[in-house]
């Protein structure tokens, strides 16, 4: 179920960009399996819909990132999920 959802959406999102979702899960983030600081977490499968919104961009929220230093990574290593990814310009 993940591999088929996760081959639907892949090009579908894009960032700066908000979206209607139906037929996803919501529920609280385990956060025992979590790098993220979320308190919810949403699961889509090959039933979701995604549909982007037009003309909404006042609706999009600011985005929290906590940055980790290289050296100090060891602690999210093997973790059950994959790290958050963010990039930064000098």
């Amino acid at each position: 179920m993940f591999n088929e959802a996760a081959k639907k959406f892949f090009d579908v999102f894009e960032m700066g960009k908000v979206y209607y979702i139906t037929k996803g899960t919501l529920k609280v983030a385990n956060k025992q399996f979590k790098t993220v600081q979320n308190d919810y977490e949403m699961t889509l499968n090959e039933n979701s819909q995604v549909e982007v919104v037009a003309n909404e961009a006042a609706l999009i929220p600011e985005t929290k990132i906590n940055f980790v230093r290289i050296d100090q990574l060891g602690p999210y290593v093997l973790q059950k999920e994959l790290i958050d990814e963010h990039s930064e310009e000098n």
